[in-house]
């Protein structure tokens, strides 16, 4: 027993120790985004000499961010919406199947998880469907990128998921449409929270997709105007670590708020089925 609670405790102050280091980086650029250009180019951890909270309003005019802001949630927000909209009901519908379809189904969207972007032929197909440079361009290609993690997880998920529930919901008078959205989706919380989580990271922090398939800096979403504006202010890091603040706190916040479905979600998408 004793050996036992040295070993845990051995455990904490090594994961204490783990999650100090990684909070070094934040707590550095907190601080730098308050100071002068000379005390921020130090790279430290000491505190301010003045706090300079004018390097925010700063950033925000000068920096483009809002609308950058404007353009990430534009983005993120409905590539998220429709990713958990049609991967959950099509992950639920392939995880009832028990025949070779249902089967095929899964695993012909878990291969989609190997595959990676063609820069080329999505290019070309934009072109071809006259949306290149547009806002839907964008979303839908984070939705064909995240539908197979999506369907992967509540397909696996929903395995677990006793039958007599959708019995009984037939039962009471339910149709499929019911059955999905007032029945199962509710039950499948932990997933859905672990698929808005990853997905919305995933879109928000993406920077490729927006430099190559938004044609107008007006559209750029929050990653291009904090590279726009590190170009332009690379020696002022009180300024590049304003910008930076801005555009992680959304994120962070999010993670928070969601974090205690995260790991159960990702858990029971990882062993069922």
């Amino acid at each position: 027993m004793k050996r036992r609670k040295l070993m845990n405790g051995i455990k904490y102050i090594v994961l204490i120790v783990l999650a100090c280091i990684y909070l070094i980086p934040i707590i550095m650029m907190l601080l730098g985004s308050v100071k002068d250009p000379a005390q921020a180019m130090l790279f430290d951890l000491s505190w301010p000499e003045t706090f300079h909270w004018d390097n925010y309003s700063y950033v925000i005019e000068e920096g483009n961010i809002l609308n950058g802001y404007k353009n990430s949630l534009l983005i993120t927000g409905f590539a998220t919406f429709f990713t958990i909209l049609f991967g959950g009901i099509a992950g639920i519908i392939i995880g009832r199947r028990s025949d070779r379809i249902g089967t095929g189904l899964y695993y012909y969207f878990v291969f989609g998880l190997t595959m990676t972007l063609q820069t080329a032929t999505t290019f070309w197909l934009l072109k071809v469907l006259n949306i290149y440079g547009t806002h839907f361009a964008v979303i839908c290609i984070y939705l064909g990128m995240r539908m197979p993690f999506t369907i992967m997880t509540f397909s696996s998920f929903i395995k677990g998921v006793p039958r007599e529930i959708d019995e009984a919901a037939i039962m009471d008078g339910c149709n499929p449409g019911q059955m999905i959205f007032r029945v199962l989706m509710p039950i499948l919380k932990p997933v859905a929270v672990t698929n808005i989580v990853v997905t919305a990271i995933g879109c928000w922090n993406d920077f490729m997709i927006p430099l190559f398939y938004l044609g107008s800096s007006e559209k750029w979403t929050v990653p291009l105007a904090v590279y726009n504006f590190f170009g332009l202010y690379a020696r002022n890091w009180n300024y590049v670590f304003a910008v930076l603040t801005l555009t992680v706190i959304p994120i962070v916040i999010m993670f928070l708020f969601l974090q205690k479905y995260i790991v159960s979600g990702m858990t029971a998408g990882a062993v069922k089925g």
